[in-house]
């Protein structure tokens, strides 16, 4: 296969600067795609919505989760934690906490992502979607200052519908186990 290529590059740099239109959002792609990207871009907020599965929902006959945590925090121990979906986002957003996020299915709901370019030029949004097939993807340049995007992001956030609120801040040393670097 090398005679048609003439040029490779492992781990590209700036993979995430010029993949997407500027001002598109794309919807209906998958996490996977997603994914793709998250590694070169510096999380600003980030959110998980109340959609599939409700925090004050402790019954929830459709709620068995487990997830796997390094317990203690830092260590190679990897146990089973069960819990309601409030007792696992406290869990996973505890104070040194690293997880190797799958965002798909950690919190078992939808996740929104406000991150910046890593060369700082523009804007990233991403939406996790829960089962994965109608997540969303969008770049935008503002001449808006971080502090307006950021508070435009969580307005837009608390201004969701009901459907999705009380939608929760995690909090970004969360994604230290996941982004490279």
């Amino acid at each position: 296969m090398e005679k048609y290529f003439k040029y490779g590059q492992e781990y590209p740099e700036k993979i995430a600067f010029d993949p997407l239109p500027w001002g598109h959002y794309w919807s209906y792609v998958s996490t996977t795609f997603l994914n793709g990207f998250i590694n070169y871009v510096d999380i600003k907020a980030a959110y998980v919505l109340n959609r599939y599965h409700k925090w004050e929902d402790t019954d929830d006959p459709h709620w068995d989760k487990t997830i796997r945590i390094m317990e203690p925090p830092g260590s190679f121990n990897w146990t089973d934690f069960k819990g309601t979906k409030q007792e696992i986002y406290e869990k996973l957003c505890e104070p040194d906490r690293v997880y190797h996020s799958k965002l798909d299915n950690d919190f078992g709901d939808d996740i929104v992502i406000l991150a910046r370019c890593q060369d700082a030029v523009g804007w990233y949004f991403f939406w996790f979607d829960r089962d994965c097939s109608d997540s969303c993807i969008g770049r935008f340049l503002t001449d808006d200052s971080d502090d307006e995007v950021l508070a435009s992001f969580t307005a837009w956030v608390n201004g969701l519908e009901n459907e999705y609120s009380p939608a929760k801040p995690i909090p970004l040393h969360y994604f230290r186990g996941w982004l490279a670097g």
